[in-house]
């Protein structure tokens, strides 16, 4: 099997899959790039890597790569597919095709690591007050979010980025760990929220999820540049690669499966720090490169919120969209689920007459729930019932409207604890 469909874009274009390396390998890997179709060089760094690996006779891993994973954004030049949805932030609701396709793929042919690829642009405008352009090659990164159960502890992934930037700089590329310029001027890793692809995927299937960003090329930087790009890109995937097939052994692991009381972080942020953080960078006026310290740089993660699990999250079948999207995710549901204690969320306000804030409390109640659609949470992925559906979560489905998971008017949160 050298390649398959595993959907189509909005467009009707085919969605397709290429497969490399051994099939009876325990260790599979899924590559996509593409999401942004504006994002070309990502696309034929995947595109040189599936002909790579067809001319080696033998690999020792299995590999199923989405090179373009934005058909139509791609053909259009556009970042978004053609419903103007940004596929790389739409892996939560799941309204493309592509997306949906993708997490389809996923849950059936069930890999162990998924590696997102993407372009990144250098220049950014606080910096360019400053006459900087941001020069690394590559910056790579895994998923950041807490709730997520680490396949590697702290340890391991730091010799994963070691090792990989050490192996690009013998090959003549710089490379280090995926950072964010926010423009209050702190600098950061990457999203923590669930949208995008490295997030939700490692979430929802219980993944080790990489990101690898290669620098857009200035159009001053020519073939030269566009070259550049690709090979550093090709050449950090062919890093990552090594990296996985070296440590095998830490992937092979069973898929968890929640249980009722377990400890979930529903509230993540980066701590506030003052720390610094030394970026390869060129100077725009002068051309020269060099290495440059930046300040307020925030590399550690801090939990603000727990939650202890229940057995179930009971969902209204009046809430077609939601019990929909859920089931769209691949989560299954308890049939003739009757009778049984559960608790409900509402809002309470302040005892404090000039305080305008509102508490949310549980109370329990026994009755019949019917009218429910049940999701237990001992079920592959069950910590995501969690992040979706807590209303104090801070990447809960209550951020989107068209959910009707808003409360604060009904005092009573639709979503019960079972």
């Amino acid at each position: 099997m050298k390649n398959i469909t595993i959907g189509q874009s909005f467009l009707g274009k085919p969605l397709r899959v290429d497969f490399v390396g051994d099939k009876k390998s325990p260790l599979k890997i899924f590559i996509m790039s593409g999401q942004h179709g504006d994002e070309k060089y990502s696309k034929e760094a995947t595109t040189k890597l599936i002909g790579h690996f067809r001319s080696i006779s033998k690999c020792p891993f299995y590999a199923a790569i989405l090179s373009n994973a934005n058909p139509d954004g791609y053909q259009n030049q556009t970042r978004e597919n053609a419903q103007s949805i940004d596929l790389n932030r739409d892996h939560l609701l799941l309204q493309s095709n592509e997306t949906e396709a993708i997490h389809s793929f996923v849950r059936k042919w069930r890999p162990q690591i998924v590696i997102d690829v993407h372009n990144y642009p250098s220049r950014r405008k606080h910096l360019l007050k400053k006459h900087l352009i941001i020069n690394q090659d590559i910056f790579v990164d895994v998923s950041t979010n807490l709730a997520i159960l680490q396949t590697l502890n702290d340890k391991k992934i730091n010799e994963f980025i070691s090792k990989v930037k050490l192996d690009l700089y013998s090959k003549g590329f710089s490379c280090d760990r995926y950072v964010i310029f926010q423009k209050s001027g702190k600098i950061r890793h990457s999203t923590l929220d669930v949208k995008d692809a490295r997030n939700s995927l490692a979430s929802r299937y219980d993944l080790f999820s990489i990101i690898l960003e290669g620098k857009e090329p200035l159009k001053k930087e020519g073939v030269l540049g566009e070259n550049r790009t690709v090979m550093s890109q090709f050449s950090a995937l062919c890093s990552v690669i090594n990296w996985l097939v070296q440590n095998e052994e830490e992937f092979n692991y069973k898929p968890h499966v929640s249980t009722k009381g377990e400890l979930v972080p529903i509230r993540i942020k980066y701590r506030n720090s003052n720390e610094i953080i030394e970026l390869e960078v060129k100077n725009s006026k002068t051309k020269e490169i060099s290495k440059k310290k930046f300040k307020n740089y925030s590399s550690e993660v801090e939990i603000s919120k727990f939650i202890r699990l229940p057995s179930a999250y009971g969902v209204p079948n009046s809430l077609t969209k939601l019990v929909k999207l859920l089931k769209k995710h691949g989560f299954s549901s308890l049939d003739n689920f009757k009778i049984g204690k559960h608790k409900m969320y509402y809002l309470k306000n302040s005892k404090d007459k000039k305080s305008s804030k509102q508490q949310i409390k549980k109370k329990i109640i026994t009755n019949q729930i019917s009218n429910y659609t049940v999701f237990p949470i001992d079920q592959q992925g069950g910590r995501f019932l969690a992040v979706l559906l807590e209303p104090q979560s801070k990447f809960g489905l209550h951020r989107f409207p068209e959910l009707k998971l808003d409360f604060s008017k009904n005092l009573e949160y639709p979503i019960i604890r079972i």
